[in-house]
């Protein structure tokens, strides 16, 4: 039985790689570039498990149903903004489907990690 729980939990963790931000984690996460997928349990079929291969950036994931899904004005889901140093560079918004292209979209996000990084030098 220890051992089913041990590989549950290891499997859990490897399908939530992102960490789950409240409204107080939220502000305090803002430093740098940062990257958060605003989400919702019902739509988690659709969620952006791709956020995963991002690199050079903390990637968070955050529920709707929060004070800053309301302050960012999140409408569409899933959205995914690009954050730099708590200032909002760029939004990707889910299609009629509720998803986000997953050929395009990370490239995309990427590209502007990469664009905000060379920037600072």
């Amino acid at each position: 039985m220890k051992w089913i729980l041990i590989i549950c939990l290891m499997f859990s963790y490897m399908c939530f790689g992102q960490q789950m931000l409240t409204d107080k984690t939220f502000s305090d996460s803002q430093e740098g570039v940062t990257v958060v997928e605003f989400w919702a349990n019902w739509n988690s079929a659709n969620e952006c498990v791709w956020l995963e291969s991002i690199e050079d950036a903390e990637v968070y994931r955050i529920d709707l149903d929060t004070d800053a899904a309301k302050e960012n004005k999140i409408t569409v889901l899933p959205t995914v903004i690009v954050f730099d140093d708590g200032e909002e560079v760029e939004r990707y918004e889910g299609d009629i489907s509720f998803s986000l292209c997953p050929d395009k979209t990370p490239k995309k996000v990427q590209k502007e990690i990469n664009e905000l990084i060379l920037d600072k030098f």
